[in-house]
């Protein structure tokens, strides 16, 4: 995070709380469909390669007496920069100081809520990410309608699925989920034949059976909700993820410099946590604040595909 504001002091103790922290409550998977990187720097560069270059081939046969056929590593170099997100949580004098006379830490608290809201709304960016059809070539997206949909117990979402694995140019190592999606896929009477070998009438699947018919590493299945409306408003949730499903080769040892992933998460440092005098009530406060630099980004949209309106 950058530091211009000099009233801000980071803290040690309530940093370690904020890069430890996992509500066991929240199924967050952004992490796992855009896995975090080193960015090196705030500003940072990274390779982007042609489409076809992985798959270009030349003559390699050597004479006994000439030199080997030379390759360029086409491509060009990006320049991108880390974001900030952050939130602060007031903490008052009074309040503060009877929480510590009952035993508990009011920072250690204010830190994790506001943690909680900036991992939350990282869910919230990579979600629209990964469920934006710009980010996927037009031979890789698919929108069900109909008796396509998957809600319908005559469609076919093995055939869909493969297909769709089979048309990017690097298969997909993972499938990605949207809640709702997900619970109709995992009941659909030709999912449920296909993995239990009965007539398909009832049941459910579980993630590891999914994967295993579909020979992919891992099932993501975005399950969190957000509050789409205002403060003081009465609350309508909405699920994050919408009723897709996408597919994403994802290699964990690419970096800035390269290598052949669907996408990454740039991260400048790690999270952070401090605080802030306030100017409030009669005896003052402080705001706890706690946040992160980071950037998602679409390297390679060709190892990916994007189904909608599963439902």
């Amino acid at each position: 995070m950058k530091q211009n504001n000099e009233q801000f002091s980071i803290v040690p103790r309530l940093t370690a709380i904020a890069i430890a922290y996992k509500n066991p409550d929240y199924s967050l998977i952004a992490d796992q469909v855009l896995p975090r990187i080193n960015a090196g720097a705030y500003d940072f560069r990274w390779h982007k390669y042609d489409e076809a270059e992985m798959f270009s081939v030349p003559d390699t046969r050597i004479g006994r007496r000439s030199a080997p056929n030379q390759v360029e590593l086409e491509g060009s170099e990006e320049t991108s920069s880390c974001e900030d997100f952050g939130i602060d949580v007031p903490l008052d004098s009074v309040s503060e100081d009877k929480a510590k006379k009952n035993g508990w830490d009011p920072e250690a608290r204010a830190t994790e809520r506001s943690t909680n809201i900036v991992v939350l709304d990282r869910e919230i960016r990579v979600a629209r990410v990964v469920s934006d059809p710009a980010n996927y070539h037009d031979d890789q997206k698919l929108t069900l309608a109909g008796a396509d949909k998957f809600s319908d117990p005559a469609s076919d979402p093995i055939d869909v699925l493969e297909t769709m694995l089979d048309e990017a140019w690097i298969r997909p190592n993972q499938l990605t989920f949207g809640h709702t999606a997900w619970r109709v896929f995992r009941q659909h009477p030709k999912i449920v034949k296909a993995i239990n070998r009965n007539d398909g009438d009832s049941g459910l699947v579980s993630r590891q059976a999914v994967a295993d018919l579909f020979e992919v590493q891992r099932i993501l299945v975005g399950q969190s909700r957000v509050n789409i409306k205002r403060p003081g408003q009465q609350a309508v949730l909405n699920r994050v993820w919408p009723d897709i499903i996408t597919g994403q080769f994802i290699d964990r040892t690419a970096d800035t410099t390269g290598g052949v992933t669907f996408g990454f998460t740039a991260q400048h440092g790690g999270r952070v946590a401090g605080t802030k005098p306030a100017d409030m009530g009669l005896r003052g406060g402080k705001l706890v604040r706690a946040g992160e630099s980071v950037k998602e980004l679409i390297v390679a949209r060709r190892a990916g595909f994007l189904i909608e309106g599963v439902v």
